[in-house]
């Protein structure tokens, strides 16, 4: 079935009859002046059959099924759109894919909104596709179920990423239309709970086109305020086509992306969108999202009564304990006696001062063995003590050179003093001091009387000085 949104020819005009347009005559009639038939060129021809089909379906509907859909690696997708008794080739250029809801696949039925155009390479006619709409509610759960397990697999449902609601919100946002019944039961059932808790409303609409952006851009802006502690996104019951403005990726993106926490409330309990799963809670209906997200005023109140009583009979409590407590202090010994109270703290502290002097000796002593082990190998290492022990080698040998010399001198000495001795024992002037003298003429020593005669002078030499003699008499 096709529909036609626009069309450029007169409804008189067929556009597969070039030879009655006006433009074409004109052309045959210049061209050709002489009435003979004109002879197209294939290309020619179909140049013109194409301007012709293209501005006759600029615009146009076909609902069919899909067939041979495949994707090439340039990203366009081809496919063939049939029914039962025709079928045409159509082209999905990859910048309309981005625009496309579902993943398309053989035997969709799909609403696809285009325009005609020929292929020149084989002379073929085809359709441009610019949008694909599944139909049927079988296309639309297909739709569903796919981009479902492609926001699961992005991890948008994952419990770690659910924010808590708060416990006492005083400010709800709210996201719906501003004329259904939704908001209606949403604002008497939060008035019923807790009036004193605001609500400001987002109005947007939620169903048909541009729906699906409206209610992400209530989100976003609720979100950026900074007074409002829960946004609840919904509506009332309706079919499939109805809600799904809240199956949109555009709404998940805006609900994940938001850092305050968003009930989802749409339909019946029986109802389940992708905003649903995406949403840090789920609420059957928009009723139970505005229970759940306000609790009821009496009871908290009751609550915070009933925590007060017990908070006061708790203190009370508390307090006659340490009043009794008061009493029995009041009795022990260092009441009447202050000063004893220091008394465990001045020794802790004797004990503390001990510790920390022998702490500080220990230490000192450690300082100090390390500095004479570094003192030591600091000395090792100095020439200084190189030049000390050369200095010690030169004394020591001074030393025992000094010793071997004096040994020498002694020896020499003791031989010297054996010699002297000797030569003291056989020393005629060592005889002369025991009383002998030495008789001597002309300088010849007498041992004897031979040679000597009466009245020769003699020499007679004594320990201490001499005597010159003169012989009277010679005995024999």
């Amino acid at each position: 079935m096709i529909r036609k949104r626009q069309s450029r020819l007169s409804k008189s005009q067929s556009p597969l009859t070039p030879a009655k347009s006006a433009e074409t005559s004109n052309h045959l009639e210049e061209d050709n002046p002489s009435g003979q038939p004109q002879v197209y060129s294939v290309s020619g021809l179909t140049r013109d059959i194409r301007a012709i089909m293209e501005a006759a379906f600029d615009s146009v509907w076909i609902e069919g099924e899909i067939s041979n859909f495949r994707t090439v690696a340039s990203g366009h997708s081809y496919f063939v759109l049939k029914d039962d008794k025709a079928q045409i080739r159509c082209v999905l250029f990859k910048g309309h894919r981005a625009g496309i809801k579902f993943q398309p696949a053989d035997g969709d039925q799909v609403l696809m909104f285009g325009r005609i155009s020929i292929y020149d390479a084989r002379g073929e006619y085809q359709v441009i596709a610019e949008s694909l709409e599944p139909r049927g509610l079988g296309a639309l759960q297909k739709a569903y179920e796919q981009l479902k397990e492609k926001l699961d697999k992005e991890g948008l449902f994952s419990k770690e990423n659910k924010k808590p609601l708060p416990v006492f919100p005083w400010k709800v946002g709210v996201v719906t239309s501003s004329t259904g019944a939704a908001v209606r039961d949403i604002l008497n059932i939060i008035r019923r709970r807790n009036p004193k808790v605001s609500v400001l409303l987002c109005p947007a609409k939620v169903q048909g086109e541009g729906a699906a952006e409206e209610i992400a851009r209530g989100i976003e802006e609720l979100d950026r305020r900074d007074d409002i502690e829960v946004i609840i996104v919904g509506r009332g019951g309706g079919s499939l086509e109805d809600l799904w403005a809240f199956n949109e990726v555009v709404v998940a993106r805006a609900i994940f992306a938001s850092q305050t926490p968003v009930v989802s409330a749409v339909g019946h309990e029986i109802d389940f969108t992708i905003a649903d799963f995406v949403a840090d809670l789920r609420a059957p209906t928009p009723s139970a999202a505005a229970e759940l997200t306000v609790p009821l005023l009496q009871d908290t109140v009751k609550e915070i009564r009933s925590l007060n009583e017990a908070l006061v009979t708790t203190l009370q409590k508390k307090l006659e304990y340490y009043r009794d407590l008061l009493k029995r202090l009041m009795d022990r010994r260092f009441f009447h006696q202050p000063k004893e109270i220091f008394n465990p703290q001045v020794q802790r502290l004797d004990d503390f001062h001990a510790r920390l002097i022998r702490g500080l000796e220990q230490s000192l002593v450690s300082h100090q063995q390390r500095l004479q082990d570094k003192i030591h190998r600091l000395f090792q290492a100095s020439p200084e003590k190189h030049i000390q022990h050369m200095e010690e080698n030169r004394m020591m040998l001074e030393k025992r050179m000094l010793h071997i010399i004096q040994s020498q001198i002694r020896f020499k000495k003791g031989r010297f003093e054996g010699i002297l001795k000797n030569l003291n024992a056989i020393n005629p002037l060592a005889i002369l001091e025991r009383g002998y003298s030495i008789c001597s003429k002309d300088e010849e020593s007498l041992k004897n009387t031979e040679g000597i005669n009466p009245g020769d002078n003699i020499k007679i030499r004594l320990s201490r000085g001499g005597l010159n003699c003169k012989v009277e008499k010679i005995i024999e």
